[in-house]
């Protein structure tokens, strides 16, 4: 399987766990954001519509890179069967009880006590959700993962051949920027393509499956996904791309001004170098991430710890608990500032509290809300549990003495 050195890969654990937890920065700020929310405080401000753009910019997409490089990982060392069941434990099960559970009772509380809606629950409320979709609301990436671990499991024998082979190219010297360039290239090449699928067959790719998720959604997302999958394959294209020199400085400039310039546009040839302008950047940021956090967290760490064993259970509980916060405070005559603090560091407090004082110590519940077969035991590299719904804690690939 892959040849990655698992003492180098702490801080991907990290890193994950981070872009989880920015989820709760991202929901505090959609409150008092321009546009449409379940919850709208008359009040806003501006600087948070700049923090929502830039979040949602980077974080899904680098999330799934660090997935799946994860997935890579793990289906070179567990059968289909096993993989299939370890990462339907840790996307399924917390995806089922949080939906008929946290999403119902917010469901409640926005009908209730926002909308002021006094119709039946089940018959008026959360039916039609679940059936367009909205039910769903931040659990949506589950949705993303179980289809792709689905796809990686189809995959697998191919995956493992791949991880298993001898490139020549990879260790010579331009080899790996030669295949970061042609990764990052298809990638914009894909984002166009999909642009163009989706205005032919439209509005197809932007209807909701089975209440659970748009095609499109998971069509935008896959290239990150494969991407981490190469990039655990070959030891050599990670470690290359973990680096920041003035190449990738002067794409991420290049990428934010082809955004920002031709973001009024409206020619097809504008909409595309848009396209790829965004992709460029995206790229280029998820880079940057590898080599900060490479830099500042490649080792092993008692907090990043029990931050990524918490992160996923936080990240499931955050959403109710601003949605009630934020209401609660539009009467409040306060900054929209300091509501967004207030409400941040309430999501934060609660649902770090929830999976500390209940998930952790409870069984079931850490079944339940973590996928964990056993309550704050952090993931392993045998058949016990992985950590989180996207990959390995890299701190227990180390400690267990394996070599991927």
């Amino acid at each position: 399987m892959s040849r990655q050195d698992p003492q180098r890969l702490h801080y991907l654990d990290a890193l994950r766990s981070t872009l989880m937890l920015l989820g709760l920065v991202l929901h505090s700020a959609r409150p008092y954001s321009s546009g449409d929310w379940r919850v709208n405080d008359p009040a806003q401000w501006a600087p948070l519509d700049v923090v929502g753009s830039v979040l949602h910019l980077f974080r899904m997409p680098a999330f799934f890179v660090v997935a799946g490089f994860f997935a890579m990982y793990l289906i070179g060392r567990r059968t289909t069967p096993q993989f299939i069941r370890e990462r339907s434990r840790r996307t399924l099960v917390p995806f089922v009880v949080t939906l008929l559970t946290l999403n119902v009772l917010q469901a409640w509380f926005v009908a209730r006590q926002v909308e002021g809606d006094t119709s039946p629950l089940w018959s008026s409320v959360v039916l039609p959700q679940l059936w367009d979709g909205s039910l769903v609301s931040h659990l949506w990436f589950l949705v993303c993962l179980a289809a792709y671990f689905a796809l990686t499991a189809v995959a697998a024998p191919l995956l493992r051949r791949l991880g298993n082979a001898r490139m020549p190219w990879s260790a010579n010297r331009w080899g790996p920027s030669i295949a970061i360039f042609v990764l990052v290239a298809g990638a914009a090449f894909y984002r166009v393509g999909i642009a163009v699928v989706d205005k032919l067959t439209a509005p197809l790719l932007h209807e909701n499956v089975l209440g659970l998720i748009m095609p499109f959604t998971v069509l935008e997302y896959l290239p990150f996904f494969a991407v981490g999958l190469v990039l655990c394959a070959f030891p050599q294209v990670m470690d290359r791309f973990a680096r920041v020199n003035f190449v990738v400085l002067g794409l991420a400039l290049l990428g934010a001004a082809g955004v920002h310039f031709l973001a009024a546009e409206a020619t097809t040839l504008q909409k595309a170098l848009r396209l790829v302008s965004e992709v460029v950047l995206v790229w280029m940021i998820i880079r940057a991430l590898f080599a900060l956090f490479q830099r500042i967290a490649n080792r092993p760490s008692p907090a990043v710890r029990y931050l990524s064993d918490a992160s996923y259970s936080v990240y499931l509980f955050h959403h109710l608990v601003v949605i009630v916060a934020a209401t609660l405070l539009i009467p409040v005559g306060l900054p929209p500032a300091l509501k967004f603090f207030m409400v941040l560091a309430t999501a934060a407090i609660v649902s770090l509290a929830a999976y500390h004082l209940l998930i952790r110590r409870s069984p079931l519940l850490s079944y339940l809300f973590n996928g964990a077969i056993r309550p704050g035991s952090g993931p392993r590299t045998g058949d016990s549990a992985v950590q989180g719904p996207a990959a390995d804690g890299t701190s227990r690939v180390q400690a267990a003495g394996a070599k991927p």
